[in-house]
């Protein structure tokens, strides 16, 4: 039974998932290039000045706020909860054209950029020493991220393309079969273990790199 388990597990990750990351190959790209655009404008436009924050950082100010006092393991569970719930909401509102889930890619994409000129301006430190400070959770929470949002978005694009008579309710049953294999083999254990690194990894490279630089958001 075990090794039954394991084959298909095996199955799911060398056959379902490749074949599924295929299908969304374009728009990944597309939320890609979106949120690498919306990480420039954030950094180029944002200009702190004093210790007021514009309203895009109430989100990391209230997860702070929520994560202080708790233990490790438990900010880790909210750490986790908090990105996935993000996701979660981006495709259960994917539907309304795909606008949520670009919404939710462009202003995360300003808020890693204003972030970054934060820690830069805040702390005198260049911008790759920032960015290698938190590279270690944001190679796994990045991609995670956008996996989440492109399931949204493809579904959001493919309803209105059903609705015209222009592709089949089977079409779109595929997508969502696909973009279910996506969330539950690709976005879920990323972000659980991103969750991990950030609070258990993370740390200790921007110690580091700079001692100075706070280890939890803001």
């Amino acid at each position: 039974m075990e090794v039954d388990f394991l084959r298909m597990l095996a199955g799911l990750y060398t056959r379902a998932l490749p074949r599924a990351f295929r299908s969304y190959r374009r728009y990944l790209l597309f939320a890609a290039m979106l949120l690498v655009t919306c990480m420039i404008v954030g950094y180029t436009g944002f200009s702190p000045s004093g210790d007021s924050l514009p309203w895009i950082f109430n989100s990391l100010i209230g997860l702070r706020d929520s994560m202080a006092g708790a233990s490790t393991w438990e900010q880790i569970g909210m750490l986790f909860w908090n990105n996935l719930k993000a996701t979660l909401v981006s495709i259960g509102l994917g539907w309304i054209f795909g606008i949520v889930p670009v919404i939710s890619v462009c202003l995360n994409g300003v808020l890693i950029g204003a972030c970054t000129k934060l820690m830069v301006v805040r702390n005198a430190l260049s911008a790759s020493v920032v960015i290698a400070s938190f590279l270690p959770h944001g190679i796994l929470e990045l991609p995670a991220f956008l996996a989440g949002q492109v399931v949204g978005l493809r579904l959001g694009f493919l309803l209105p393309v059903v609705w015209r008579g222009r592709a089949s309710k089977n079409d779109l049953g595929r997508a969502a079969v696909e973009g279910a294999i996506i969330l539950g083999l690709f976005c879920v254990p990323l972000l659980a273990i991103a969750a991990v690194v950030e609070l258990k990894v993370t740390p200790a490279v921007v110690r580091m790199f700079a001692p100075e630089l706070p280890t939890l958001p803001l």
